[in-house]
């Protein structure tokens, strides 16, 4: 029997979709492969591959994410090259301190137009949202390095939230945005923690709306959508959200055009590290080196992240083991100027990270598709 609703993708977009319907009693089934789709939460490890933290403020995608330990800020140490690195509580600091203090003031601005904003996209489109305020219209297409530039902020930048930025994103400055490069820099201004995913307790919620399959083939007609799974299986909606990465969205719907992808490869590794890198638990590396990001964990293991597949983990470590390794080669669509349509035509909703950078805009883009569903529906 049809569905009315089918959600094709289990990670945070469609989770939120999917749970959003749930709320309401609403018909629908959720296909997927995997539940959490790019959280990589491993439950024996108690290692994130994926996405590693939510902020305080993501009230979206914390819903059905359980929140962990706090990442002390003050445990970093940022490596400008091989012989100059500055911890957070350093002379170093201080002396940008004038320009550190531009940016609280930019991000203090950003703020009071990105809450509304966020609101807005729960219940409009991106681009409806963004054209109903001309300063988040404004960074949506400005080059992050441009948006730096007029708030006199680019030493510190270079030296402290361009690092930041790269270690989530494997992206540099000149491919940003200024609306992703002010996304991500909440994570300087705001608390982070560390993801808890459980996929049996988000399978049991779902309960018999969860499916296990990949969907291949979609096929249209009005009002009804006739979806072809991996396994052979033929499902039929009224509605479908794609609720899929950017790049299995654009194959299923032939899409001409989509935001570039960065790619990121993690090394969990038992190891130890070289002297400059081992008081510190977080330390972040320029754009200029392969390797972005080294984390320690709780049993004193790393994750070392890398914008490529064939790094030298010798650049930070003096000895390691390998003890399991995640490749991302599509792992955030940050990169051009291709806007995705949410309400795609005919009852296909887009949902996904697709137009913005993170876990909650991409949480808020499922909800979104859900209210969609229901304002027509119900």
């Amino acid at each position: 029997m049809p569905s009315k609703t089918i959600i094709i993708g289990g990670g945070v977009a469609g989770i939120s979709c999917a749970m959003r319907l749930l709320q309401v009693r609403q018909d629908f089934m959720l296909i997927t492969e995997d539940l959490g789709g790019r959280i990589k939460y491993a439950q024996d490890a108690k290692v994130n591959f994926g996405a590693y933290f939510v902020m305080s403020n993501y009230v979206n995608a914390r819903q059905f994410l359980t929140t962990g330990a706090w990442i002390n800020p003050l445990d970093a140490c940022f490596h400008l090259s091989a012989t100059e690195h500055y911890a957070v509580l350093s002379g170093h600091t201080l002396d940008l301190l004038p320009e550190l203090l531009r940016f609280y003031l930019a991000m203090w601005e950003f703020s009071r137009h990105y809450k509304p904003y966020k609101q807005r996209c729960l219940t409009m489109s991106q681009k409806a949202a963004l054209e109903a305020d001309p300063y988040m219209a404004r960074i949506f297409s400005m080059p992050a390095p441009q948006f730096v530039q007029a708030k006199k902020f680019e030493r510190a930048s270079a030296e402290y939230l361009s690092e930041f930025a790269y270690a989530c994103t494997g992206a540099s400055m000149e491919q940003l945005t200024a609306l992703d490069f002010l996304n991500v820099s909440q994570g300087m201004v705001v608390p982070l923690y560390k993801i808890i995913f459980n996929p049996e307790g988000v399978a049991e919620k779902l309960g018999q709306h969860l499916v296990y399959d990949s969907i291949i083939q979609i096929e249209s007609q009005p009002g009804q959508h006739t979806l072809t799974g991996k396994s052979g299986q033929v499902y039929q909606a009224e509605k479908i959200v794609v609720a899929t990465p950017a790049a299995i969205t654009q194959q299923l719907l032939v899409l001409k055009e989509i935001r570039t992808a960065s790619q990121l490869h993690v090394f969990h590794v038992n190891a130890r590290l070289k002297t400059e890198f081992c008081q510190y638990t977080l330390n972040l590396l320029p754009y200029l080196s392969k390797i972005m990001l080294t984390v320690k964990q709780h049993d004193g293991t790393y994750l070392i992240y890398s914008r490529e597949k064939e790094a030298d983990l010798h650049q930070v470590c003096e000895e390691f083991h390998l003890l399991a390794t995640f490749h991302w080669e599509k792992a955030m669509y940050i990169q051009g100027a291709a806007y995705l349509e949410q309400q795609y035509g005919n009852g296909i909703y887009i949902a996904g990270d697709h137009n913005g950078l993170g876990l909650e805009p991409t949480a808020i883009s499922g909800i979104f598709a859900a209210n969609q569903i229901l304002g027509k529906d119900g």
